[in-house]
């Protein structure tokens, strides 16, 4: 299993406690009783897996769609290994819902496409693409987007370090200048939809003691800002050192700001 996969599966519990549960039952109200539903950037679809347990979607077709192959093929062994589960080729059945699996862009695969879906889901997605080449994009295939889990322009990590603030602001600087997403983008987001529907935080808290999963989480944190600050010219290999000790010892606090965001476009 690869480090991005294995990080993907580690942070389910972390977002399971940290989703809006009223906004996710708003999205549920807003959906017909059998949906068809486009996830933008699936990872390794743990969020159709999340629904159908939670029992809040039992029938439908949930199209998941990720440009790692990696994580695609991770999640759909991991759905079909249920037993409640039945595979045929790329698709996953959990009873009456049904997961399809796709390796592509997503904005590729909804441009080339006439499909129209009840709603787009993206979990922690939004803060990492363009927002109004999402929007339109998406547009004339649905009217409605659930964005969980969307960055809204805070990381704190405790105890502090001196190099903290220059660290952060080049991490804010990446995201701004380096890649597309913003460090604010959930309340872009809200300010770009037509009628925002509902909106709460959802913030990533993790304290010691850790579990194991949670102790993955934090190493993939570190090394995303300390390659993400490296890029902007500061060399942040010693601050990650630090930091990846306190993990070591069970010292390290993280928590970053995120919204639950749900809307018409």
């Amino acid at each position: 299993m690869s480090d991005h996969v294995s990080y993907l599966e580690a942070k389910r519990p972390l977002d399971d406690r940290s989703l809006d549960r009223d906004v996710l039952s708003a999205f549920v109200d807003a959906l017909p009783a059998s949906p068809t539903v486009l996830e933008a950037g699936c990872g390794t679809a743990t969020m159709p897996e999340r629904l159908f347990e939670w029992g809040l979607l039992d029938a439908g077709t949930w199209v998941a769609v990720d440009s790692h192959a990696a994580a695609v093929t991770a999640g759909r062994d991991r759905l079909a290994g249920r037993p409640d589960a039945t595979r045929n080729g790329d698709t996953v059945s959990l009873g009456d819902l049904t997961v399809e699996f796709v390796v592509a862009d997503v904005f590729e695969h909804i441009g080339g496409s006439r499909r129209r879906f009840d709603a787009v889901v993206g979990n922690a997605f939004f803060d990492i693409v363009d927002i109004e080449r999402a929007l339109s994009t998406f547009r004339p295939c649905t009217d409605l987007v659930y964005a969980p889990i969307t960055y809204n322009g805070e990381t704190t990590v405790a105890p502090p370090m001196e190099p903290d603030e220059q660290v952060f602001a080049r991490y804010e600087e990446h995201m701004r200048s380096y890649r597309p997403g913003h460090p604010e983008a959930a309340r872009r987001l809200r300010a770009a939809l037509a009628e925002p529907l509902a909106d709460a935080a959802s913030p990533w808290r993790i304290e010691p003691p850790y579990t194991a999963a949670e102790r993955t989480v934090l190493r993939h944190l570190i090394e995303t800002i300390r390659t993400a600050v490296g890029e902007t010219g500061l060399d942040a290999d010693a601050w990650a050192r630090q930091r990846r000790a306190q993990v070591a010892d069970g010292r390290l606090r993280y928590e970053a700001a995120n919204r639950d965001v749900l809307g018409r476009i």
